[in-house]
């Protein structure tokens, strides 16, 4: 049984060695806060035991993607959701009961939700690749604009839907704020608020509603170039 980091594994199976992906879930990267801790968990857990794997696919990189059971019947992949190690990954699973731990984690402050503010991990492999796309949130709301708070869009049902917001940036960071996504704003589960389940209401204030939002944090676009009028040289 080797460890490579929290969400993968290998298992011995027929005398050969297997890669595991744990399905529905994306823990933080090694580099990243919590890494170490989320692989430590997946160590002590797995570790020179007998597991079960439930298959559910196969990934681009050949590993097979499941649930792994420990010996007592718990779910691997469960466990390092509710210790706070682990993100739910809406983008493959809309499992409930990932998303209740999720919320519970979350709600406890438990590992990762300790910090201020947490990256995915998602958003953090697309920041190594493009370091210049990148800007770092710098605060709870600095996906927000002016003094939006988007802790008072939560805790409250599936009550809001787009054209409660004004900005793609409102909606992202009501979606950060509380990822179990109540008001169900991020309909293909790809991270970003998409209003794919939107209740019935007035038209959307912001044109991008409707549609999967590009992140906030990428600025794909560069800043025009201020071409000097006469004089100003």
């Amino acid at each position: 049984m080797g460890v490579s980091d929290g969400d993968t594994i290998t298992v011995l199976h027929n005398g050969k060695g297997e890669r595991i992906r744990l399905h529905g879930i994306d823990c933080p990267e090694k580099r990243q806060a919590f890494g170490k801790r989320a692989k430590q968990l997946t160590s002590n857990l797995v570790f020179g035991k007998t597991v079960t794997v439930q298959a559910v696919d196969r990934d681009r990189y050949g590993r097979t993607v499941g649930v792994v059971l420990l010996p007592d019947g718990r779910s691997l992949n469960h466990e390092l959701v509710r210790a706070g190690l682990a993100w739910m990954y809406r983008r493959y699973t809309n499992d409930q009961s990932l998303s209740d731990l999720e919320e519970e984690a979350r709600v406890a402050r438990r590992g990762l939700w300790a910090d201020r503010n947490p990256i995915p991990p998602w958003e953090w492999r697309i920041a190594r690749k493009n370091p210049r796309l990148y800007r770092q949130p710098r605060g709870p709301t600095a996906e927000s604009t002016g003094t939006f708070d988007p802790t008072q869009y939560i805790g409250q049902g599936n009550r809001y839907n787009c054209s409660d917001f004004t900005s793609q940036a409102e909606a992202q960071a009501v979606l950060r704020a509380d990822p179990s996504d109540p008001n169900r704003l991020d309909g293909d589960r790809d991270g970003r608020p998409s209003g794919g389940e939107q209740a019935s209401g007035p038209a959307p204030r912001f044109s991008l509603c409707r549609q999967p939002f590009r992140a906030p944090e990428l600025e794909r676009k560069a800043p025009a170039v201020k071409r000097p009028e006469n004089g100003d040289r």
